[in-house]
């Protein structure tokens, strides 16, 4: 691994892996075990690596992990978790850093560590192979034709063939380096069973040597070193010589079978030594190709299969998705070791009833399975019968029991997806769909099912939420709040977002910020509305009619519990200089119940620079008045479902009445929304109501036509697309 290309090849594929384990992630070095920085995904800022970093680095090089949360470093910008890569020798291979932000630096070491165990123990075993591959050649580099069979077998050990056909490679190139007659892989834990040569062994008697070394395990109470040691030399007349296949060097997987000609009287110590190697490469294969705790295939080889398949197009092909229900209760009441036996007794549960599928471990709890040549009917008699087997199980410890269960999802596989992750999706949405009609169930994935049809368009809003914040679709719109007692020389209006598609329509509001919502989109969609209010009102201190202006932006409860938010509102007010004042925070009643600690921390905070703040929607709450004296807020807004009916219905005008009068005592601003005619605008003044918002007060109008040059505002947001398309909602 000399150059910056071949490094790249070999950690760029674990740089997603890591990023999906760790979202929270700014970024991963990887410095070898001589301290040099040997990879990083993003471009270091190595100012920030100061002298606690490198001499904690050193220590862990020199000698091994330390304690506690002693590998935890806080930086200028962000906090590092240095982790040791171990090889299989126990070799330190380097050390594993992952930048987080300083918001989630709080997280124990040991917990980030597990978080990334997954990919450090995919990245230990790439590094395992290739330090073992170069030992391997300095041990043999003056035989040149031994040196070529190591470097192929590893080389096809690295590649991305299918398991089982590189396993039949490699058999067949020792085979014919070392003339002997036959090879056999076996490993039951993997349901492999590979023969190549003329006169191999039959897997009969592969089995019973396999048997053979666990019985020698047993005997030494699982220390499967002391087993090894335990083991009788090998009979020089026997014409099959066993190597045994172990998984972490603690578990018997299987064993490699090699047989010599009837001619040869035994083989000789360097082809033993060979076979050694190659059967520590098949370990490897092995571990990179089967998840440790289940058994199943890994990513890899099941993306093949699974793209093979649409590439064939047949017509009797399904996609199963299974997510294990509440496997964190179980992990969480029984501890993460029976969490595991769990999920070990599922990989059981799938190989038995799926028998030669390909089935994958997707994350810690879903799993996925291409079922070929089966139809909807028949995947959902076996998604039936995984869910049946799985309710039979119980788990126990410490006095406390758990039965589990699965929510299974199946789809027929698509030929449309450009990546196998595509051809999950309709799978995966059954699978939701399953989880929210109750668990323990098989739902299929049927395109007149109305709730399937909701999480389809979701996930297609997501991509276009994403787009429009990138590419410049999204669009403010202003509308005005009016002072009901006379004038105020201010400009109060109320900012609302917009999205157009690609071709210049307006999207339902309901739409995006519902798929928003649903999939934690909000906080990028309130962080745009607030870094365009902020630079408009940095930039433009009146409206064209010589008005201070202030705006009101609505956030949502995803920002109101997020520190990173509130940082970031400091950060842009710092930035630009602007005074706070000249920004009104509306949230929800709801959401600042539902978020109530932090929402005090956040209104108490900004309100200290300066903001201030609006509860909107006042009066749909079981306990409105209550929550009054838990904010500290500025302007109350009256929920417009009593608002609209006060000329007619007696009780909406007592409601908003009473909301008017306490509010008055405690010296808070009222605002009344829904004020669609002047006769509901005359009653709210009569009640005392502070401010009017609604149709009849003013429609919302493009944020830069408040302003007589408006060349910053909306300039990169399609200015020209007529205000007109955009749908008309009440304020």
């Amino acid at each position: 691994m000399n150059s910056s290309t071949e490094k790249d090849k070999v950690f760029g594929d674990y740089a997603a892996f890591l990023h999906a384990l760790l979202p929270q992630s700014q970024g991963f070095l990887f410095h070898d075990r001589h301290a040099r920085l040997f990879w990083h995904d993003n471009a270091p800022d190595t100012s920030q690596l100061g002298e606690e970093f490198h001499s904690t680095l050193n220590r862990i090089l020199r000698h091994g992990d330390l304690p506690g949360d002693a590998a935890r470093i806080p930086l200028r910008d962000s906090v590092a978790y240095l982790i040791r890569l171990v090889s299989d020798k126990g070799k330190t291979l380097g050390v594993l850093t992952a930048l987080v932000d300083r918001d989630v630096g709080t997280m124990p070491h040991q917990f980030c560590s597990n978080l990334l165990k997954p990919a450090r123990r995919s990245m230990e075993r790439e590094l395992s192979l290739r330090v073992h591959l170069l030992d391997a050649n300095r041990i043999i580099s003056d035989h040149d034709s031994e040196h070529e069979l190591l470097k192929t077998i590893g080389e096809i050990a690295r590649s991305n063939a299918n398991c089982e056909t590189a396993l039949r490679d490699i058999l067949q190139l020792t085979v014919q380096q070392l003339a002997l007659d036959g090879a056999v892989v076996y490993s039951p834990i993997h349901d492999l069973s590979i023969s190549i040569g003329a006169s191999p062994v039959e897997f009969t008697e592969a089995e019973l040597l396999y048997d053979s070394l666990l019985d020698l395990v047993d005997a030494a109470d699982g220390d499967m070193s002391q087993a090894m040691q335990n083991r009788p030399e090998p009979d020089s007349r026997e014409r099959a010589r066993c190597w045994p296949i172990l998984e972490d060097g603690k578990v018997l997987a299987g064993v490699m079978v090699l047989s010599r000609p009837a001619n040869v009287a035994k083989l000789c110590s360097r082809s033993t030594s060979i076979a050694g190697f190659i059967a520590s490469t098949i370990e490897n294969l092995l571990e990179r190709s089967f998840d440790a705790v289940t058994g199943l295939m890994t990513w890899p080889g099941f993306e093949q299969a699974l793209m093979a398949a649409r590439d064939r197009q047949h017509d009797d092909c399904t996609v199963l998705y299974l997510d294990m229900d509440q496997l964190h209760v179980l992990n969480d009441a029984l501890g993460r070791d029976i969490g595991d036996r769990a999920l070990r007794e599922l990989g059981l549960i799938l190989r038995g009833v799926l028998k030669g599928q390909p089935v994958t471990r997707v994350t810690s709890d879903s799993f996925a399975a291409l079922l070929l040549d089966t139809s909807l009917e028949d995947a959902k008699e076996l998604g039936t019968e995984i869910c049946r087997r799985l309710q039979d199980l119980e788990f126990t410890a410490e006095g406390q029991s758990f039965r589990p269960s699965a929510s299974i999802g199946i789809a027929p596989l698509g030929c449309e997806g450009t990546a196998a992750s595509s051809l999950l999706v309709p799978a995966q949405i059954a699978c939701q769909a399953a989880k929210d009609r109750g668990r323990s169930r098989v739902e299929t994935y049927e395109m007149t099912d109305h709730s399937i049809i909701r999480r389809m368009d979701d996930l297609n809003q997501v991509g276009s939420i994403r787009s429009a914040i990138e590419g410049g679709r999204l669009v403010l719109f202003a509308q005005p709040i009016r002072y009901i007692a006379g004038e105020r020389a201010v400009a109060y209006h109320e900012l609302l977002v917009r999205m157009l598609n690609t071709a210049g329509q307006p999207v339902p509001p309901s739409e995006f910020m519902g798929a928003a919502e649903r999939y934690q989109l909000m906080q990028e969609l309130d962080r745009w509305v607030v870094n365009k209010a902020i630079n408009t009102l940095a930039e433009e201190l009146h409206d064209c009619m010589g008005r201070p202006i202030r705006f009101a932006i609505n956030l949502s409860g995803q920002s109101l519990g997020s520190e990173k938010f509130l940082a970031y509102i400091k950060q842009e007010l710092a930035r630009t200089g602007l005074d706070p004042s000249r920004l009104c925070l509306e949230i929800t009643e709801t959401v600042a119940v539902s978020n109530l600690k932090k929402a005090q921390v956040f209104i108490r905070e900004l309100r200290e620079l300066g903001c201030q703040f609006s509860l909107d929607d006042f009066g749909t709450g079981l306990s409105s008045f209550a929550y009054l004296k838990m904010f500290q807020i500025d302007k109350l807004k009256i929920d417009g479902s009593f608002v609209q009916d006060i000329c007619e219905n007696e009780v909406s005008r007592s409601m908003v009445s009473a909301i008017a009068e306490i509010a008055r005592v405690m010296g808070i601003e009222t605002v009344a929304e829904y004020v669609q005619s002047e006769d509901i605008l005359t009653a709210v003044g009569e009640i005392g109501v502070d401010w009017a918002q609604g149709y009849h007060v003013g429609e919302p109008i493009r944020l830069r036509d408040l302003f007589e040059n408006s060349t910053i505002v909306d300039k990169a947001d399609l200015a020209d697309v007529d205000p007109s398309l955009i749908e008309k909602l009440p304020a």
